[in-house]
């Protein structure tokens, strides 16, 4: 309990300390960058999708060494989520996620570009930083209906991968 205490008192403080040390510019940027993708991003257009998971794949890679895609099929189609590392590997960690994928053919600018642009800023302030814990940032697809409470989920996908860790919370 008091390693999640402190996991989320760094967050927070990071995310406290935005207002000074955010580049609004450049979220500004990703939001719009995320928003002007040709076509929406959905699961009917792959490309626009993966163009996006570039686009996340590249952000991250301005701010860890270590960003990977988790690949899977639905009815033959490929599709990915995105995640980057920061901390120790063997250290406990700690999940952060959105979701890259819009619902129907919207820009998808309220919680879908939105949480991305946050996800990148944070990976941003996280660069650098001395950590004791694992954190992992990804951006997950699949998230919007027809997929949205089902196991082809992004962050189903991504859940059901990691160790699972049990934990003694009484103490």
């Amino acid at each position: 309990m008091r390693l999640f205490a402190t996991v989320f008192l760094l967050l927070f403080a990071l995310l406290v300390q935005a207002e000074n040390l955010s580049d609004t510019v450049l979220i500004r940027r990703h939001l719009v960058t995320l928003t002007k993708t040709p076509g929406f991003r959905n699961y009917r257009n792959p490309k626009s999708l993966n163009q996006a998971a570039d686009f996340i794949q590249t952000e991250f890679k301005k701010c860890s060494q270590e960003v990977v895609f988790q690949a899977y099929q639905i009815d033959g189609q490929d599709y990915q989520n995105i995640s980057c590392f920061f901390g120790p590997e063997n250290a406990p960690r700690m999940v952060v996620g959105a979701h890259y994928d819009v619902c129907g053919y919207q820009q998808g600018a309220d919680d879908n570009a939105t949480g991305v642009a946050g996800l990148l800023e944070l990976a941003r302030l996280l660069q650098n930083q001395k950590l004791n814990f694992r954190i992992e940032l990804v951006a997950y697809t699949l998230e919007e209906p027809p997929f949205f409470r089902t196991k082809n989920m992004g962050s189903y996908v991504h859940a059901k991968s990691l160790p699972i860790i049990r934990f003694r919370f009484w103490e």
